[in-house]
C-alpha cells in the first residue's frame, strides 16, 4: 500500500499506531522501555503532545517505502515510536481522566500476566508459587512501555519526572544472511496473515490468510467482543521474553537425529515445519528449496499431510496455524500479528551469552489471542488430535515430565517420541499484557484530564 493511501471500510490508518498494521515499525534495533507513572494528572496532561513523536501506520509505510527506495545506497536512518498501556495503568489514569470506562471485557488483560503464568505453563517458583521471572517482571508494577524502533526517541524528555523507569531492553535485526531469522536459525513471520481491506487483495499471495480488521482492531468488523468507544481502532499487545538455549537446541538435534534415522537438518524442519530458509516440509520434505521459500506464491500456498509423514502435527506452524486440520475460517478467528526481535550476540560472538526473541503479538483480543493460542493449542499435548504433543517450539507442561510427539520417525508417523515436558529450549523469563489506544484516544480520552 502506498504512503499515502487509505483502506476502505472507513478504517484511517493515521488513527492506528504505527506497529500493529502492514508490517509494523521499520527497524534494525528497537528497545522497550518499561515505565510506572508516577503523576498520573501530569502524565496525562502530556499525552496529546506526546502522541506529535508517536508514528502512526503511514508513518510507518513510508519510512519502508524510503528504504525500498534507498536500497543499495546505505542505511536509511528511522526513528519510530509507539506506547501501550497496562490495565494497572489505565486504572491509575483514570482516576484523574473525565471519563475512562475500563470495561475492557479481556480477563486476561485485566489481570495482567504475571496472574496468567502458570496458566500459560510458565516455569514457576516451587517456594514461592510465583513465575521464575527476572524481577523487572516479577517483582515491579509496570503501568506502560514506550517502543522505540531507531534512535532518538523523544517521548521520554516530554513525560519528565511524570513516569519512571522500571526497566529496558532492546533487541536487534541479526546480522548478513540471518536476517530475518531467530536465533534456531529459523526465518521468522513467514506466515503472517493479511487484513482485509488494509494489505490490498492483488497483493497477498496464495495461501497467505487474510482475517476481519476487528481480529487485530478493536471496533472493526470481525471484533467479537463489545468495547468501549474510545478503544476502537487501538489493539492488544502481548510482550514475552523468550530465552533461546541455542546449544541445547543444536545437541538435541544431532542427538535425536541418530536416534531416528534422520539428520539435524530435517529432524529441525520437521520440528518448526520449514527449513531454515522458510520453505515448508510441506512442499520440499526431504532437503531445504531456497527457491521455494523466495517465491512468495509458493511460500505458503500448502496444506498439511494428514498423516504426518511430511509434517508432525506437533510442529510449530502446524499447532499455530492448522489451517484446513480444523478449517480456515476456525484458524482465522484466533489469529495474531507478530512483531517480534530477536536479541543477544550471535554463538560465535558470545557462546555464554543469553539470546532469545522479545515476543511481539497484537490483537483485539488476548483471550482469543495469544492466551488461547498458548493454552489451547501450542499447550495441549491432544490438539488438533490425540497424540499430537506439545508444538514442538512454544509448547510448555509443568504437570508432565515428558509428552510423547508422533510424526518424527520417518518411516513410523505413528511412533511416538518422547520430548520433555518442561521446554528447555525456549523459556519465559517474562512479560505483560498491554493495551495499544489509537492516535485519537491518546489526543482525547486519555489525555482530558478532570
Amino acid at each position: 500500500m502506498a504512503s499515502n493511501q487509505q483502506p476502505s471500510g472507513g478504517l484511517d490508518l493515521n488513527n492506528v499506531q504505527g506497529d500493529i498494521l502492514l508490517d509494523g515499525l521499520a527497524k534494525r534495533n528497537e528497545t522497550f522501555f518499561f515505565f510506572k507513572i508516577k503523576e498520573a494528572k501530569n502524565f496525562c496532561e502530556k499525552l496529546s503532545e506526546a502522541a506529535d513523536e508517536i508514528t502512526h501506520t503511514l508513518h510507518s509505510t513510508s519510512a519502508r517505502e524510503n528504504i525500498t527506495n534507498n536500497r543499495g545506497n546505505g542505511i536509511v536512518p528511522t526513528v519510530g515510536a509507539n506506547i501501550a498501556f497496562s490495565f494497572q495503568g489505565l486504572q491509575k489514569m483514570s482516576s484523574v481522566l473525565d471519563d475512562l470506562p475500563l470495561e475492557t471485557q479481556d480477563s486476561s488483560f485485566e489481570a495482567g500476566m504475571k496472574a496468567a503464568a502458570a496458566s500459560l505453563q510458565d516455569p514457576m517458583n516451587s517456594e514461592t508459587s510465583e513465575p521464575a521471572w527476572e524481577s523487572p517482571y516479577s517483582i515491579q508494577d509496570i503501568h506502560g512501555v514506550i517502543l522505540v524502533a531507531g534512535s532518538g526517541d523523544k517521548l521520554t524528555g516530554i513525560f519528565g519526572s511524570s513516569l519512571e523507569e522500571v526497566h529496558q531492553v532492546s533487541g536487534k535485526v541479526r546480522p548478513g544472511e540471518n536476517k530475518g531469522h531467530e536465533h534456531f536459525g529459523f526465518l521468522d513471520g513467514v506466515s503472517e496473515p493479511a487484513v482485509d481491506g488494509v494489505n490490498p487483495s492483488g497483493t497477498i499471495p496464495p495461501g497467505q490468510d487474510t482475517v476481519p480488521q476487528g481480529v487485530i482492531l478493536c471496533g472493526r468488523p470481525g471484533d467479537r467482543i463489545p468495547h468501549p468507544a474510545w478503544m476502537t481502532d487501538g489493539s492488544f499487545l502481548c510482550f514475552r521474553k523468550l530465552k533461546q538455549n541455542v546449544q541445547d537446541w543444536n545437541k538435541f538435534l544431532m542427538d535425536a537425529s541418530n536416534q531416528l534415522g534422520t539428520w539435524s537438518g530435517q529432524l529441525g524442519s520437521r520440528l518448526i515445519g520449514r527449513w531454515q530458509s522458510g520453505c515448508p516440509v510441506m512442499s520440499s520434505p526431504h532437503f531445504d528449496d531456497k527457491n521455494i521459500a523466495a517465491n512468495p506464491n509458493r511460500v505458503n500456498n500448502f496444506e498439511f499431510d494428514k498423516d504426518q509423514f511430511e509434517c508432525p502435527l506437533g510442529a510449530h506452524i502446524r499447532k499455530m496455524n492448522p489451517r484446513e486440520d480444523i478449517g480456515r475460517s476456525a484458524v482465522n478467528q484466533f489469529r495474531v500479528l507478530r512483531r517480534g526481535i530477536p536479541y543477544g550476540e550471535e554463538v560465535d560472538e558470545d557462546p555464554s551469552g543469553e539470546r532469545g526473541l522479545l515476543f511481539v503479538c497484537y490483537q483485539s483480543n488476548i483471550d482469543f489471542g495469544f492466551a488461547f493460542l498458548q493454552q489451547s493449542w501450542a499447550n495441549n499435548p491432544n490438539f488438533s488430535q490425540p497424540g499430537s504433543g506439545l508444538d514442538a517450539v512454544m509448547g510448555q507442561s509443568n504437570s508432565k515430565k515428558t509428552v510423547d510427539m508422533k510424526g518424527l520417525f520417518p518411516q513410523d508417523a505413528e511412533r511416538p517420541l518422547a520430548l520433555s515436558g518442561i521446554n528447555r529450549f525456549v523459556v519465559p523469563k517474562g512479560g505483560e499484557y498491554f493495551f495499544t489506544p489509537s492516535m485519537s484516544a491518546l489526543r482525547t480520552t486519555l489525555s482530558n484530564v478532570k
